[in-house]
């Protein structure tokens, strides 16, 4: 392969990885805001002065056991999810990105001694 062939490859390597880190970023930022907002789903508390009873109390079970829940999974479990896979993805790149540039490295210098 050819020594512009190897540059090419490293340029869409160093995009990809730039892309990758932003898009870590914003779903750190995104993360963020979901734990700074989980407060919100439960309040405001229900009380005999608000509302109270039967579906006062089946309000309550669906915003507690179901939103709630579903909520922290997103929040915990797959956002958590989601950025490994970038974080190893980002680690990969890194790898090729390394890898490509000491052939790049190699290839300038048999060009060098020729």
């Amino acid at each position: 392969m050819s020594l512009f062939h190897y540059y090419g490859l490293l340029k869409e390597k160093q995009e990809q990885l730039d892309r990758l880190q932003n898009c870590h970023n914003q779903l750190q930022g995104i993360k963020q805001e979901f734990w700074s907002f989980r407060r919100s789903i439960t309040t405001p508390e229900l009380s005999s002065a608000t509302w109270q009873g039967s579906l006062a109390e089946r309000f309550q079970d669906i915003r507690s056991d179901g939103i709630f829940h579903f909520y922290q999974d997103l929040e915990s479990n797959q956002l958590a999810h989601i950025l490994s896979i970038i974080i190893n993805k980002v680690q990969r790149l890194q790898n090729e990105i390394e890898s490509i540039q000491q052939i790049i490295h190699s290839l300038e210098l048999q060009l060098l001694e020729e």
